[in-house]
């Protein structure tokens, strides 16, 4: 037996009825891949039960399934279909219509009762004239039908204030149509205002438009035009059908493009935010949230991250301007433009203290090894150097830190670093804020409280900036906003209680929590060496090992400088603590090495400036002085030197003989081979011999190396 062939896909064309089984539908609507369908309402007739119509969607494979087996029949084609109009419904008035035109009969039987009583003219500007008249007697009467409604002014009963007519011009309005009209209540049109919200659509109508929105929503997921021009069609064609009906039955309304946006907000609120956000806002804005970060102690949990300043700031320090060496101007950028800045922080999540803080150019592996480290140190010195009131105690070793994936956090350096200092690396995903939500907090809160005191914002898109110019409008210097952006987080930031029910300011929760819980603070400063100091190459000699000019000895250096040839060896140096540095050998080993000064082994790199400074204005000292001294000492001996040729000192005969014999030693010419093997001259100067016949060989001074040469050479002439 043969297999029957697949059928191939088929659509119906727009308009066409079919059925399929006791079921009829039409066709109001083609897709690529299919038809949308209206099913028809129907009787079971089994069970007495109405099936409603529905829209549905068949895809052309089944179409061409159903057809080919002869469960689907085609019943009418569009060419014969009959088109029929949309007979609009009338609505009931609703309570609070009915209540506002009741408040506005006040004022027209107001108007109407100072007619009556010839006070009043039926012109618009005698209404004008009158306005307060009118507003006055409205206003009365209105009131009296509100006690009349709450069965009298009782306390706690609920009094509905409604706004009086704003002008003449108005009463005026509404009694002419009061009176043009037979003298029937006049309803407002607020119900034609808007329609946003409120029951502008039946239960049924929603039911049926959400039916051919859920059908719509797939992964593809179609333009809004799209699944509106499909709601309206089957809504139409619905309305065909009621219409044909032997007992027309009421049409649904066509709903409108604003209606179905908010529907599919309703039925689908992740996607239509997809659709109008895009996929990573969407997953910020609504991604479930449990309980959140929980921690127990200062330090447990420490986030880090770095943050553009929106302010443009003019890399130049004026106070430590002058002890910056030309370099270090230049590794800084100081060079006086005005530029953005990198805000490397990190917060410590149980507190909300800052406990680390460096600014940079752009960020690098160094800022953010730096970044950590200050995490460890005593911050107080930078408190009192800015002149801050309240103190900044955060420092100690951190548990976890919470780094997102850059390049730069994702490097060997920095996870070998951190190995070192024993620290958790959380690295969570980047382009996830809400993961790091404490120091993302953080930095919205200084742009939006700190950086607004200050002139030469940037922004952050070009729509907010406007036409203002941040580099022309920047004021502030690199050590202004050094200096002020310390004393703003340790005066401001740290006191300040944020707005979490039951939580204090980062300095109260901070010193609470330390004399229950003290963090551990870490003295092994070789593992902060080699957690967060430079390595280097230095060449080992018999005083040991130098950096920045100071000498370091080993036991272990002393011994493998006399064992090895090996002289290049591996530094670790850590500018905090510059008393000890850790040398590797090349066999692996690393070794704590001590200065040979003692007065270095508590001091940091800061403290060596400051003495090199101190050397160098001490060397200034007298230098006018030395360099008279000099000069006249050098003056004084050029005129005795001039007096040595009032005294008869002519070299004699036999020094200049000897002389004239040392300088042309190796000189060659075309009768003479120069003396090449003569180590030195005798201190004796050979005899003078007389001039002689060009036969008669001259005995050299110096006899050949060489026993079989013959040659004995020429003499000097």
């Amino acid at each position: 037996m043969m297999n029957q062939p697949a059928s191939a896909p088929m659509v119906l064309a727009e308009g066409t009825e079919f059925a399929r089984g006791v079921r009829t539908g039409k066709v109001y609507r083609v897709a690529p891949n299919g038809c949308e369908v209206l099913w028809h309402e129907w009787l079971n007739l089994e069970t007495g039960e109405v099936v409603r119509a529905i829209a549905d969607f068949i895809p052309a494979e089944v179409i061409g399934r159903e057809v080919s087996r002869g469960h689907l029949r085609i019943l009418k084609l569009p060419e014969t279909m009959v088109h029929g109009g949309q007979v609009p419904g009338k609505s009931v008035p609703t309570q609070v219509e009915l209540e506002r035109a009741s408040h506005r009969e006040c004022y027209i039987l107001a108007a109407q009762q100072l007619i009556d009583d010839e006070k009043l003219q039926a012109r618009r500007v005698d209404f004008v004239r009158h306005y307060l008249v009118i507003l006055g007697l409205g206003t009365k009467l209105a009131n009296k039908r509100a006690d009349r409604t709450s069965g009298g002014s009782k306390c706690g009963t609920t009094v509905q204030n409604r706004r009086p007519p704003e002008c003449g011009e108005t009463i005026f309005r509404w009694w002419s149509k009061w009176a043009a009209g037979s003298r029937i209540l006049q309803m407002d049109g607020f119900r034609n205002c808007g329609r946003k919200v409120g029951d502008r659509y039946t239960d049924e109508e929603d039911e049926f438009y959400g039916n051919v929105i859920r059908m719509r929503l797939h992964e593809e997921r179609p333009p809004i035009s799209s699944i509106v021009e499909s709601v309206q069609a089957a809504v139409r064609e619905e309305n065909l059908r009621r219409s044909a009906l032997p007992i027309p039955e009421t049409v649904m309304q066509v709903p409108g493009y604003d209606w179905i946006w908010m529907m599919i907000a309703r039925l689908a609120p992740v996607d239509h935010k997809v659709r109008t956000r895009g996929m990573a806002v969407a997953y910020r804005d609504l991604h479930t949230l449990g309980l959140g970060l929980q921690v127990t102690r200062v330090l447990e949990r420490v986030e880090l991250d770095e943050y553009t300043v929106d302010l443009m700031v003019f890399m130049r320090m004026l106070e430590i301007d002058t002890k910056l060496t030309p370099e270090e101007r230049r590794a800084l950028g100081l060079d006086g433009t005005p530029q953005r800045l990198i805000l490397s922080a990190a917060i410590d999540v149980f507190s909300g203290a800052i406990v680390g803080l460096q600014i940079a150019r752009a960020g690098s592996v160094e800022v953010t090894l730096r970044t950590i480290e200050m995490i460890y140190l005593d911050k107080q010195p930078i408190a009192d150097a800015v002149g801050a009131r309240r103190e900044w105690p955060m420092h100690g070793q951190p548990q976890t830190l919470a780094l997102d994936r850059s390049n730069i956090n994702m490097s060997d350096i920095v996870y070998l670093r951190l190995s070192h200092a024993g620290i958790t690396n959380l690295a969570v995903p980047a382009g996830k804020p809400f993961l790091k939500p404490w120091i993302e907090q953080f930095f919205r809160t200084v742009g939006s409280l700190f950086l607004t005191h200050f002139s030469g914002r940037t922004f952050s898109d070009v729509v907010r900036r406007g036409e203002n110019d941040p580099a022309a409008r920047a004021t502030v210097t690199l050590d202004e906003f050094l200096k002020w952006l310390t004393r703003w987080i340790v005066d401001t930031y740290h006191t300040r209680k944020p707005d979490t029910i039951g939580r204090k300011s980062p300095l109260q929760t901070w010193t609470e929590a330390v004399a229950s819980s003290p963090p551990l603070v870490r003295t092994d400063q070789k593992m902060l060496r080699k957690a967060f100091g430079s390595l280097h190459s230095r060449k080992v000699c018999r005083d040991g090992v130098t950096v920045e000019g100071l000498r370091y000895y080993h036991e272990e250096i002393a011994r493998w400088f006399l064992s090895e040839t090996e002289r290049d060896l591996e530094v670790v140096w850590w500018d905090k603590k510059i008393g000890a540095i850790e040398v590797g050998l090349p066999d692996g080993r690393w070794v704590t090495a001590e200065c040979v000064d003692p007065k270095w082994a508590d001091a940091s790199y800061d403290d060596l400036i400051r003495q090199r400074l101190a050397d160098k204005e001490a060397a200034l000292f007298g230098q006018a002085d030395r360099d008279r001294a000099i000069v006249d000492l050098d003056i004084e001996m050029n005129k005795k030197a001039a007096l040595r040729g009032l005294i008869p000192v002519p070299p004699s005969a036999e020094e200049l003989e000897k002389r004239t014999r040392e300088f042309s030693r190796y000189m060659a010419s075309p009768d003479r081979t120069p003396d090449v093997y003569g180590d030195v001259f005798d201190n004796e100067v050979p005899p003078f011999i007389p001039d002689q016949p060009a036969s008669a060989p001259v005995p050299t001074p110096h006899a050949s190396h060489d026993p079989a040469s013959t040659d004995t050479g020429d003499i000097m002439e």
